[in-house]
C-alpha cells in the first residue's frame, strides 16, 4: 500500500475537504480572494496616483524652482518693513555665478492683457518674453517650424512661438508659420508652434505666445521698468541634481540678499514654488497612503488566513485515524506534514490567485475612464504585483502550518484509536 501521497492525491484530497464543508470553504476562500484583490486594487491606485503627478510636472518641466519676487518683512539695521522686491533679468547672471547648486536659470517676462490679432480672430492670451534655454527647462514640444533661439533674442526680432490653444483661435483653417499677428497692434512673424501639451487645456503653454525676451522688454516691458531696469515677472531655476534642490534654494536667496537689501533669513522677500520639494511631499502622502491601505488588505488576508486554518484543523481531526493509519504503514512525519501544508497551500494559492485575476481585471476595466488632471487609473505594476504574491505566499503559509504540523506530531497508536 503506497504511504507517500503524489500531487494529484493532494489535489484529490483537498478537493474532498473543501466540498465537505462547501458554505465554510466558500467564505474562507472569499476572505482570501478579496484581501488579495483589495491589496492589489489598493497598492495599484497609489500607484496611479503617483504617476499622474509625475506625469504632470512632467509636462510642467523637470526638476524646477519657480522664484518670486515677494515682500521684504526684516532688513538688518536699516529699520524698512513691508517693501516689494522686484526681480531683474540681472538676478539670474547673480545666481549663477554665486549659486553653485544651480544648473541653469532663465528670466520671464509675462503680461496677460495683450491683444493678438490675426486675419481669422483676436484674442487675449498671454505673452511671455523668453531666453531660448526656457525652452528646454519648460517643457515645450516642437508643433511645427522652430522654436525660438539666441539670434532672435539679441536682435530683438518680432517672432513669436504659438501654444497650441493659441494656434487654434488665431489661425484655425490655415497654418501659422509665416503667418503675421499683431500683439497690440505690433506685427510679429509666426517663426513655429508648440504641441498640445497633454491635459493642460486652456491654460500653460498651450496658451501662450512665446516671443524673444529683447523684444517684450522694448514693446512690452514691467510696469515697474522705470523703478527698476530689466524688471522682469519671475525666474526659473534648476539645480544641478534634485537631491541638491534645497541647498540651491539657500544658495539663490544668499546671493540675492545684498542685491535687494533684505536678509537672508527672511522668508518672505523671495518666494519660491519649489516643483521637486511638492513632489517629494506628494510622494511621501502617497508612501503613507500605501502603508495604509496595504494594511486593511493585510488585515483581511489575516481574516481568511484564520478561516484556511480552522478549515485544515476540522480536516486533521476528521483524519486522524486515516493519519494513523499512514503513520502504522510507514509514512513519515515528513510525509504527514507535507501533505497537510501543500493542502493548506493549495486551497491559498486557488483564492489568492483568483483574487489576484479579479483585481488585475478590474485594474483593467477602470483605464478606460477619465480621470482628473494629475490622477492616473489604478496600475498594477511589478512592484505592486510582487508585494501580493509575497503576502499571500506569507499568508498561505502561516495558515497552512499550524495544522500540518499537529498533523504530522500525532502518534499511531493514538491515532488509530480515534473512531473512523
Amino acid at each position: 500500500m503506497a504511504v507517500h501521497l503524489n500531487a494529484r492525491d493532494v489535489v484529490r484530497q483537498t478537493t474532498q475537504t473543501l466540498w465537505a464543508h462547501k458554505l465554510r470553504s466558500a467564505l474562507t476562500m472569499f476572505g482570501i480572494t478579496w484581501g488579495v484583490m483589495s491589496l492589489l486594487l489598493l497598492g495599484s491606485i497609489g500607484e496611479g496616483f503617483r504617476i499622474g503627478q509625475r506625469r504632470q510636472l512632467a509636462q510642467l518641466g523637470t526638476d524646477l524652482i519657480f522664484v518670486f519676487g515677494g515682500r521684504v518683512s526684516t532688513v538688518s539695521g536699516a529699520g524698512q518693513t513691508d517693501r516689494f522686491v522686484t526681480l531683474t533679468v540681472t538676478d539670474c547672471q547673480a545666481i549663477l555665478r554665486a549659486s553653485p547648486a544651480v544648473q541653469e536659470c532663465s528670466p520671464v517676462l509675462s503680461r496677460g492683457n495683450i491683444r493678438a490679432e490675426s486675419e481669422s480672430n483676436n484674442v487675449s492670451f498671454q505673452v511671455a518674453g523668453i531666453w531660448p534655454n526656457y525652452q528646454d527647462l519648460r517643457f515645450t514640444p516642437l508643433g511645427d517650424g522652430r522654436l525660438l533661439n539666441d539670434q532672435d533674442v539679441a536682435e530683438g526680432r518680432r517672432v513669436a512661438v504659438l501654444g497650441d490653444e493659441v494656434r487654434k483661435h488665431l489661425f484655425p483653417r490655415s497654418r501659422a508659420i509665416g503667418q503675421e499677428i499683431r500683439l497690440d497692434q505690433m506685427p510679429f512673424q509666426v517663426v513655429g508652434t508648440v504641441a498640445h501639451i497633454g491635459r493642460e487645456g486652456t491654460v500653460g503653454v498651450n496658451a501662450r505666445i512665446l516671443i524673444p525676451f529683447e523684444a517684450m522688454r522694448r514693446h512690452f516691458p514691467h510696469p515697474r521698468k522705470g523703478i527698476y531696469p530689466g524688471a522682469v515677472s519671475y525666474l526659473i531655476v534648476r539645480p544641478v541634481t534634485s537631491a541638491r534642490h534645497a541647498e540651491a534654494v539657500t544658495q539663490f536667496h544668499a546671493a540675492l540678499s545684498p542685491i535687494h537689501g533684505f536678509a537672508r533669513d527672511d522668508k518672505t522677500a523671495i518666494e519660491e514654488w519649489d516643483t521637486i520639494e511638492n513632489f517629494n511631499r506628494l510622494n511621501a502622502i502617497f508612501d503613507a497612503m500605501d502603508v495604509f491601505l496595504g494594511s486593511v488588505g493585510i488585515v483581511t488576508l489575516g481574516l481568511g488566513a484564520i478561516g484556511v486554518m480552522n478549515i485544515m484543523l476540522v480536516s486533521v481531526s476528521e483524519r486522524t485515524h486515516e493519519i494513523g493509519v499512514r503513520k502504522a504503514l510507514g509514512a513519515t512525519h515528513r510525509d504527514i506534514l507535507v501533505q497537510f501544508l501543500l493542502e493548506g497551500l493549495a486551497l491559498a494559492s486557488l483564492s489568492g490567485s483568483a483574487g489576484l485575476l479579479f483585481g488585475w481585471g478590474i485594474s483593467q476595466l477602470l483605464q478606460g475612464l477619465p480621470f482628473p488632471d494629475g490622477f492616473s487609473p489604478p496600475t498594477v505594476t511589478w512592484r505592486v504585483g510582487l508585494l501580493a504574491f509575497a503576502v499571500l505566499a506569507c499568508v498561505a503559509m502561516a495558515a497552512s502550518l499550524l495544522p500540518a504540523r499537529r498533523a504530522a506530531l500525532l502518534t499511531p497508536a493514538e491515532a488509530i484509536r480515534q473512531e473512523v
